[in-house]
């Protein structure tokens, strides 16, 4: 595995120069006073709609849908909605039979499935006048565009709500939807449609956050982009003596001929990064609610490959990828800050003396936890071959660490290698 590219970091700088696209796209936000980083999200959005359904990302792991989540994040009047705008008018696909879908907004997820169809009359062999459900596009495709995210969390918190599974099932390319008695209700086949969702979401009332949606794994299937450019001001007077360009004109991308549709094969470096995760994964050393990051990462590389009007993927196409993934776990980092920021807020509203009990109550049960873990490690660590002297990465105790992890409580799981090392710290004082 020695001859294989190392993962490249590229600085923001760099990655809006490394291509024509991505440095036309940094100008006109510039010019704009826009996000490039929402900007793009929306030039993504629309490619993915020229991508058959039929083409997917495949690697040693199978093959995976190229159905996609974004996320916008910004405060409101913020400029997310207005990077849609700005990107329908300046970005020129060409048109061949497949129509960009207008956006839909679902309330919920069985309205989702009916959404694919159109009902169409139609004559049996009988000369019968019936209904018939027709796909809605030639490519089976929809966009859902949650533009107000309070309307999306007060549908998929009703009771019952198959929203949010639905959004989950999209991402993998799942069937959605299901048929009732009487014929009633919809189910769109696994595999044969193309969805791409959209949320725009302040900060301070994002929901994908909380432990039920880490736990699920939405976190990491999504990608944030922001829609705050902190450097606008700059960024602006540098490009007012730039003349706007002209419409960028994406290059063709599609079906060709009678050719089967393209697929988009993982490269060796990738098929490694799929390796490297399936070991972590098996090991319980994958870092929480990053479960789908990977294959996200991937996904954006075949979309940045069919933005050049690639049907292959080239090693930059990857680390220009792993550049937008740095950028959107920045933001989720930044989100979750927000969240904890507007939760403490609340509970001072509530009675800051309640608040300081409860700070001090997680900081007691913290506390337990931890010294609970170290017991309970020292007590295993000896029937497993853990030794206790030597750090959780040494050679020794590669093997066992993953074996003694499993004494540990889920729960209590993340706590593990800090407990190993305040063992060591306290051996070696």
């Amino acid at each position: 595995m020695s001859d294989l590219i190392p993962d490249r970091s590229f600085s923001e700088k760099e990655f809006w120069k490394a291509r024509p696209l991505l440095d036309y796209t940094k100008l006109i936000a510039s010019k704009r006073r826009k996000s490039p980083y929402a900007l793009l999200g929306w030039v993504m959005v629309f490619m993915l709609t020229r991508i058959s359904y039929q083409t997917s990302y495949v690697s040693a792991v199978g093959a995976a849908s190229l159905n996609m989540l974004f996320l916008i994040s910004g405060a409101t009047g913020g400029g997310k909605s207005a990077a849609r705008k700005v990107a329908l008018e300046v970005f020129e696909f060409e048109d061949f039979g497949w129509s960009t879908p207008s956006p839909l907004q679902a309330g919920s997820g069985e309205a989702i499935a009916d959404s694919f169809y159109l009902r169409e009359k139609t004559e049996d062999e009988d000369g019968k006048t019936v209904w018939v459900d027709q796909w809605i596009n030639p490519n089976h495709c929809r966009i859902f565009f949650n533009d107000e995210i309070s309307f999306h969390k007060g549908k998929a918190h009703q009771n019952s709500s198959t929203l949010e599974a639905t959004y989950l099932s999209s991402y993998s390319g799942d069937a959605l939807g299901r048929v009732l008695a009487g014929g009633k209700g919809k189910e769109v086949p696994a595999g044969e449609y193309r969805m791409i969702t959209v949320f725009n979401a302040q900060p301070e009332h994002d929901p994908f956050r909380d432990d039920s949606s880490i736990s699920s794994g939405m976190p990491s299937r999504l990608l944030n982009l922001s829609a705050v450019n902190e450097n606008a001001r700059v960024d602006y007077q540098s490009t007012l003596r730039t003349p706007e360009p002209a419409e960028f004109k994406i290059p063709h991308f599609g079906l060709r001929g009678d050719r089967m549709p393209s697929q988009f094969r993982a490269l060796p470096e990738m098929e490694a990064a799929h390796a490297e995760e399936d070991f972590a994964a098996s090991e319980g050393t994958r870092e929480l609610g990053r479960s789908h990051t990977l294959l996200t990462r991937a996904k954006i590389a075949c979309v940045l490959a069919a933005l050049e009007g690639r049907d292959y993927l080239l090693i930059d196409d990857w680390h220009l990828a792993g550049h937008l993934i740095d950028h959107s776990n920045l933001l989720d980092a930044e989100i979750k800050k927000t969240l904890r920021l507007a939760a403490r807020k609340q509970a001072g509203h509530e009675g800051a003396l309640l608040g300081v009990r409860q700070d001090s109550a997680e900081v007691s049960k913290a506390a337990t936890a931890f010294e609970r873990v170290k017991k309970n490690l020292a007590k295993h660590a000896e029937m497993f071959g853990y030794d206790l002297s030597k750090p959780a990465k040494s050679q020794a105790n590669k093997v066992a660490l993953s074996t003694l992890r499993q004494k540990i409580s889920g729960r209590d799981r993340e706590l593990v290698e800090p407990a190993l090392n305040k063992i060591l710290e306290e051996k070696n004082a």
